[in-house]
């Protein structure tokens, strides 16, 4: 297995997070506003790198925190019923990695 170097990693991961383009995630999302919704937590794969600034499809940012670009498995209906999305701009504190199947 090819080891990336730094500057490779630096394009498309943040080091510690185990966060980076490839790695499948389920986005955790916030219910405060929906308690009783059964819309189960959307899984997909990043897509491409975080930014740590600038607004996020999810939620509004209220710390300076990647967001990445997932793709999710399959179209998915958001909490307040818009959709369907293909993907989106998640902060990073929304992301899991998802376990291994």
């Amino acid at each position: 297995m090819r080891r990336r170097r730094d500057s490779d990693e630096s394009a498309t991961s943040h080091a510690g997070t185990g966060f980076g383009v490839g790695v499948q995630v389920v986005v955790r999302l916030d219910r405060s506003n929906y308690p009783g919704t059964l819309i189960l937590d959307p899984a997909g794969v990043i897509v491409a790198p975080g930014e740590t600034l600038g607004a996020a499809f999810f939620a509004p940012l209220s710390r300076r925190e990647p967001v990445w670009e997932v793709q999710f498995e399959e179209p998915f209906i958001g909490l307040d019923g818009s959709g369907p999305h293909d993907s989106a701009r998640v902060p990073e504190g929304q992301l899991e990695i998802a376990p291994e199947a």
